[in-house]
């Protein structure tokens, strides 16, 4: 039987979801909590692996169980009894069973994430290590047509690894959404697609940033797409600014109270519309 969960995490002291020799993973400490209680061995799949330093929100994982009498099927007692011997800074939120077709990975219809830069003259100590701070002034209304230039399914090879390219692997992706929101000291950019590729969305957000600084004019993006040279683009900006905020599936949905951040969700389609007016 398959169970999944959503998880989430601080990545400051993790390399990365994936499991590696001799570094701290959250694949790691979860299969070693899930052993522990489960008394069996456990394989998690992902969603979306996530690099060293990036942050979780909705991730969702699942695997497969063969002992029907499983503490389990407690999913209340189950996730209080997985918390209670994780490390602090990851943690089950939810979770359910899924039929034996759910794969977190190849079920998953599409993936958010937001980038957060704060916006302040100073920066602020408590944000650290969950924003990337810029002083200068942006122009928010340059980086939003900017986006525009961003939004389908393109080729993103410059936007990537420049050994993707090199390697002829597939680097077209869609993107469905960009949309930047300002509230408070943020402004928070969140991504809507079907996937990603390695270090995209840091890079979309440097090229932004870059409109934003109005370094670059709007319709530049349009020549550094069909370009595909990676030096054409923006900085990869840090890991540690960046959230992997949900994932959506046909029969599993996280609760959107449980997710940090998605009160801003909510009211980007009225943003939106506001700003297209």
């Amino acid at each position: 039987m398959k169970f999944a969960f959503t998880i989430q995490y601080d990545g400051s002291d993790f390399f990365g979801f994936q499991r590696q020799k001799d570094f701290r993973s959250v694949q790691e400490e979860l299969e070693k909590a899930f052993e522990i209680i489960l008394r069996q061995k456990v394989t998690l799949h992902v969603a979306g692996r996530t690099d060293t330093g990036v942050h979780a929100l909705g991730q969702v994982v699942h695997f497969r169980i063969e002992n029907k009498d499983s503490m389990v099927h407690d999913l209340r007692r189950f996730i209080y009894a997985v918390n209670s011997i994780l490390p602090k800074d990851v943690s089950l939120v939810y979770g359910k069973p899924v039929s034996n077709d759910f794969h977190a990975r190849f079920s998953c219809k599409g993936r958010d994430y937001i980038y957060r830069i704060l916006h302040t003259p100073y920066r602020m100590a408590f944000y650290e290590k969950k924003s990337f701070w810029i002083r200068k002034k942006l122009n928010i209304n340059l980086m939003r047509e900017t986006s525009n230039y961003l939004l389908g399914e393109k080729d993103f090879a410059a936007f990537t690894k420049g050994a993707y390219f090199k390697n002829k692997e597939k680097t077209i992706r869609r993107i469905d959404k960009i949309s930047i929101i300002e509230h408070g000291p943020f402004v928070d950019f969140y991504y809507s697609g079907s996937g990603f590729l390695h270090n995209m969305i840091r890079i979309v957000t440097g090229t932004l940033l870059m409109a934003g600084k109005e370094e670059i004019r709007p319709e530049a993006v349009k020549e550094i797409l069909n370009n595909k040279e990676r030096k054409d683009a923006g900085q990869t900006l840090p890991s540690y600014a960046l959230f992997f905020l949900n994932a959506f599936y046909d029969e599993y949905e996280t609760p959107k109270e449980l997710i940090p951040f998605y009160y801003d969700l909510e009211k980007i389609d009225k943003l939106d519309a506001v700003l297209k007016k």
